[in-house]
């Protein structure tokens, strides 16, 4: 009897610890779902956008190091400068082309080599990579791996979108292998300037004339820059201007350059469409473009051809004297009508995404330096290699514009209604990036207004001897407003010498590689990427008007 209650009680000990165990086990997992459901709602991104913005910050930080490496800077005083290297770096990846040093003195062959695949991975999409491989090998891809390449380089659907990204890589590349071809002969039969014939400065220049070896690298590294808006070159420090001198006018090279970067800026839906209209016309058949192509179309040709329009007018019809339309600083002879009018096409179209130069932008009236700016704010199409806001975000507001003058209750383009969804994101868009923009511009301002106040001493008059004037940061202000929207639009061009830039406080720095880097993402990749889904709510406020201006 005793043996029997002492088994039943070693039983009931068991079943006691065993339940014990149990609730132990139990508390022990709610705690720990606890704490990665706390973690995942802590998690401030998106989990698609989470992962492009991830992905584009330690591209940044991996190649930041790169060029810090001693061997692959040549500059002793930028050897493991990181900030220097992550500025670079950024702007590479994001396809914008501003720099501290120069590129074909102040790199190695590799530096230059890093950069080259830096600005094809920008320009491709850093996540996209793997879609374009995957596609190109005909294996299967995820579905979390399509969604990435949508938000990353896609359009508006998900069907579609591998194909797209597939034809786009495709036709971008044939692009790239036609005019590396077509500027191995401009480069190695064009010879190139060493001083400025406005005002005599020398340029520091690597001159491919009759070279062979550096003609053939000079055609691949240009070709892929161009057609990625990337802006860098390993020419000299003064971009294309060596081949926009009196006696050394390199029209042909300029002219395949343009082509390259207005094909590189129209976005990849568009060459899908194209390719779509180009197979169902073969077959007999009829396929209308999407109203994507179709809104960029518009916008982007009609910035390609106002943006010369406005910057002709700006430099003939103020007081301010155009110092393009004149051969030396005496401001005295000037350049033939056809020759400053081409260089006003080439410089203002590359304003909007590409970021080679022709002539010292500086050289441009305030007002048409402002016009530049807005188009460089602007930019060109998504899911291309250019930054801004975009063709179709401009496109979009303007249209929501006339249909609230028109009293309109829905914002309408070629017979298609635009969701009220995609109107709300465009204007916050446009409103998030002026605000950036303007936080930027006056960041720099206060960090690195050292630099900016430096006194400048200039005839009050050209060719006039003695009377001077002190210009300090109002006259360098509209240089800043240039340079921050360079860098928003991923643009590259710069109103300050790479000197200057380097006397740059490491916040403006930081600044400036912020601005690159929403630039080339978009708005909707970064910064609305912390909008996170909600559970549905299944009520609403009451309504109450408020007064408005």
């Amino acid at each position: 009897m005793d043996k029997m209650n002492t088994d039943i009680k070693e039983k009931k000990s068991k079943k006691e610890k065993k339940i014990r165990g149990i609730k132990k086990r139990r508390k022990v997992e709610k705690e720990e779902k606890s704490f990665f459901w706390k973690l995942k709602n802590w998690w401030p991104l998106s989990k698609i956008s989470g992962k492009i913005i991830v992905g584009y910050l330690l591209a940044i930080f991996i190649g930041g190091f790169l060029l810090s490496i001693p061997g692959i800077v040549l500059d002793k005083e930028s050897n493991w400068n990181f900030i220097t290297g992550m500025f670079t770096a950024s702007s590479a990846i994001s396809d914008t082309g501003i720099t501290i040093l120069q590129t074909n003195t102040q790199y190695s062959f590799m530096g230059q080599l890093f950069i080259l695949l830096m600005i094809k991975i920008g320009g491709i999409g850093l996540l996209t990579i793997k879609i374009v491989f995957l596609a190109l090998l005909n294996k299967k891809i995820s579905l979390d791996d399509q969604y990435v390449a949508k938000s990353e380089r896609g359009s508006g659907t998900l069907g579609n979108t591998v194909e797209m990204i597939k034809d786009a890589f495709i036709f971008l590349t044939t692009i790239e292998i036609i005019g590396s071809f077509i500027l191995f002969f401009g480069f190695y039969f064009t010879p190139m300037a060493t001083t400025a014939t406005f005002d005599g400065t020398s340029f520091d220049v690597t001159n491919p004339y009759n070279d062979f070896g550096k003609s053939l690298w000079f055609s691949i590294f240009h070709s892929v820059s161009a057609v990625n808006n990337a802006g860098f070159d390993v020419l000299s420090n003064a971009s294309l201007k060596p081949y926009n001198q009196t006696g050394n006018s390199g029209y042909f090279l300029q002219s395949v350059f343009m082509v390259q970067w207005i094909i590189g800026g129209l976005g990849y839906p568009t060459y899908h469409d194209i390719k779509k209209k180009i197979k169902a016309r073969k077959s007999g058949k009829t396929v209308k473009f999407s109203l994507f192509t179709k809104l960029n179309f518009v916008v982007y040709t009609t910035l390609l051809v106002m943006g010369p329009v406005f910057v002709i007018m700006s430099e003939t019809l103020t007081l301010e004297k155009s110092k393009i339309m004149y051969v030396d600083s005496s401001l005295t002879v000037k350049k033939a009508t056809a020759k400053w009018i081409f260089d006003v096409i080439f410089n203002v179209t590359s304003c909007r995404n590409a970021g080679f130069s022709t002539v010292d932008i500086n050289h441009f009236t305030a007002g048409s330096k402002f016009i530049m700016a807005i188009w460089m704010f602007i930019g060109s199409a998504p899911s291309s290699t250019a930054g801004g806001i975009r063709t179709t975000t401009f496109a979009i507001c303007v249209l929501a514009i006339f249909s609230i003058i028109r009293n309109k209750n829905s914002v309408e383009a070629f017979k298609r209604k635009i969701p009220d969804e995609i109107v709300k994101r465009s204007f916050a868009v446009v409103l998030i990036s002026f605000f950036i923009v303007i936080a930027s511009i006056f960041v720099v301002y206060i960090d690195s207004n050292k630099m900016l106040d430096r006194i400048t001493v200039e005839p009050i008059s050209p060719g006039e001897e003695g009377g001077m004037e002190v210009l300090g940061t109002e006259h360098t202000i509209i240089k800043l407003i240039v340079y921050v929207c360079s860098a928003f639009g991923t643009v590259g061009f710069q109103p300050f010498s790479n000197a200057q830039i380097l006397e740059m406080g490491v916040i403006s720095k930081m600044m400036l590689v912020i601005t690159m880097f929403v630039g080339q993402l978009g708005i909707s990749n970064t910064l609305l990427a912390f909008a996170k889904p909600k559970n549905k709510q299944n009520y609403s406020y009451l309504e109450e008007e408020v007064t408005i201006g």
